[in-house]
């Protein structure tokens, strides 16, 4: 089986913008090259599986993580066979990253959902991962949601809306009612089913949904419960709460009226078809490293390894791993359990101290040493600012003054200026300046760094900007350049970036995608 790469499609990338802000002019071109030194899957991330009853991969379950999407063959027969991955779904028309997938007998295609960003489309490719066009999904009574999740088929045997799909949706982007959409295959929605769920869960966040032979519906919940329902919302049982699982994504009922699910990050769970646990036909893959859904990383220069903050590892906790410049293996360092809300990840060389982004309570950087302790605090709450700027998201450490470059995610009536700010923070915690990046026309900074001190403005910030945009600007938030890593790097939804500056790698950067659950290495030509 051919694996789809996407780098072939995308088309050139070239362009200079010229922007007046105030008197400062800003001024950049991307005629100058990229250079990969190094790429690799650290840890994957299963948001949802289906199974197909026929055609060239008749009887694989498959299972969509990140943007991979991978086979298992006859799981009953093969239970020791490994996952064999068959496509790679990363194209110019996927924005961010596929949530849900099902196989549309009828068609002999499957079919994905694309996130938030386009929520009326459905984008179809074949077995060898070739694009077949996409649907429009047309909404009843003008409603559009705010998040997609799950997707599954309804088979032509089915005595309801045969030969259709089931899409589920949030309202919104966050915490909402979430709800079934009943669509024809040309993507027109024919009805919608809003369970009756007990009170607990009428905001509840459904993850999946799928057909339940002869006229039912399963539902899950992130919350590692599953629930019978029909197809009227009428909730029939449930909820069956699965013990030993840190919440569920897909579900999926095979050809043989096994149920399987997936759970956080890649476990399968096997059940009868009356939902009767079979543990021994349970399955937990590990996907690259194990280092799943990377949200941080920094350059230990104690080390001269990669450090890379984690929502799942191996054993499910939060934390920090390090990672050699091979690429090849992962070490537990930080285990983050007491500080689920961090985000991006920096590095004192002179302390030794590995610097995280605390988005709040606390809202603080935490600095850990190299053993794993918690080493001190440095607090950022509103109080002891003097402001309210946020959530604390990116941080960058500047070793020439000892000072943070932080991103916040605003707060107030006009949080998206705040977000093309960079705060300057003394050691101490103390606000020193702010530079404004309104000049680069980012509309945001996810993650960022500092290097190249040797710049006459006292150096240079990388930056992971809006829309795909990677920054280069000097230490007073001039654009010096910029290029496009969606096409340059294939990284769609990169999270954190770091400069590397000591051992064979130094100079050169690395950049971490939280959907793909990828690292990459590159320079700078």
């Amino acid at each position: 089986m051919n694996n789809y790469s996407f780098l072939s499609k995308l088309r050139p990338f070239a362009f200079t913008i010229v922007m007046a802000v105030g008197t400062v002019l800003c001024t950049t071109s991307d005629g100058y090259a990229q250079t990969v030194v190094s790429r690799t899957q650290i840890g994957g991330y299963s948001e949802d599986l289906t199974f197909v009853s026929s055609g060239v991969l008749k009887d694989n379950l498959i299972i969509m993580d990140g943007f991979d999407v991978y086979a298992l063959k006859d799981p009953k027969k093969n239970k020791g066979g490994p996952l064999v991955k068959l496509v790679d779904l990363r194209s110019p028309e996927i924005n961010i990253s596929p949530r849900g997938i099902t196989y549309i007998e009828s068609d002999g295609l499957f079919i994905v959902t694309d996130d938030d960003s386009q929520p009326t489309k459905l984008f179809l490719f074949d077995s060898q991962g070739q694009p077949r066009g996409s649907r429009t999904v047309q909404y009843l009574n003008g409603y559009v949601p705010g998040h997609l999740e799950g997707l599954t088929y309804i088979p032509a045997s089915s005595p309801t809306f045969p030969d259709h799909l089931i899409l589920v949706t949030w309202d919104g982007p966050g915490f909402g009612a979430s709800r079934l959409e009943i669509i024809r295959r040309d993507g027109q929605v024919v009805s919608e089913i809003l369970p009756n769920w007990p009170p607990a869960y009428a905001e509840g966040l459904m993850g999946d949904v799928t057909f339940l032979s002869p006229n039912r519906l399963l539902v899950t919940f992130y919350d590692s419960t599953i629930w019978t329902i029909d197809f009227t919302g009428q909730v029939l049982s449930g909820p069956l709460m699965v013990g030993g699982v840190n919440g569920f994504e897909g579900i999926v009922q095979m050809s043989d009226s096994r149920i399987v699910a997936v759970a956080f990050p890649q476990s399968l769970l096997f059940f009868d078809n009356s939902l009767n646990r079979l543990p021994e036909q349970d399955r937990n893959d590990v996907i690259g490293l194990g280092v799943n859904r990377p949200s941080g990383v920094a350059w230990n220069t104690t080390t001269s390894q990669h450090l890379v903050a984690r929502d799942f590892g191996i054993a499910f906790s939060p934390g920090i791993d390090t990672i050699p410049v091979t690429l090849n293996s992962a070490s537990h360092v930080v285990d983050l359990t007491s500080f689920p809300l961090f985000g991006r990840l920096s590095y004192l060389p002179g302390e030794q101290l590995i610097a995280v982004a605390h988005t709040n309570s606390p809202r603080a950087v935490l600095l850990f040493r190299n053993d794993g302790t918690l080493d001190s605090q440095i607090d950022l709450s509103p109080a002891s600012l003097g402001q309210n700027f946020g959530g604390l998201i990116g941080i960058a450490y500047i070793p020439t003054t000892n000072q943070f470059a932080l991103r916040f995610q605003g707060a107030g009536p006009n949080p998206l200026a705040e977000r093309r700010k960079l705060r300057i923070i003394s050691r101490t915690g103390a606000l020193v300046r702010t530079i404004d990046l309104s000049c680069t026309g980012t509309g945001g900074v996810a993650g960022l760094d500092y290097f190249n001190p040797t710049d006459p403005s006292g150096g240079q910030f990388i930056i992971l900007g809006s829309s795909g945009r990677v920054l280069v600007t000097d230490f007073n938030g001039n654009l010096v350049r910029e290029f496009n890593g969606r096409v340059k790097l294939g990284l769609l939804t990169p999270t954190d970036i770091a400069a590397i500056t000591t051992g064979p790698q130094a100079g050169a950067f690395s950049v971490v995608d939280n959907s793909s659950g990828e690292i990459v290495v590159f320079r700078l030509n």
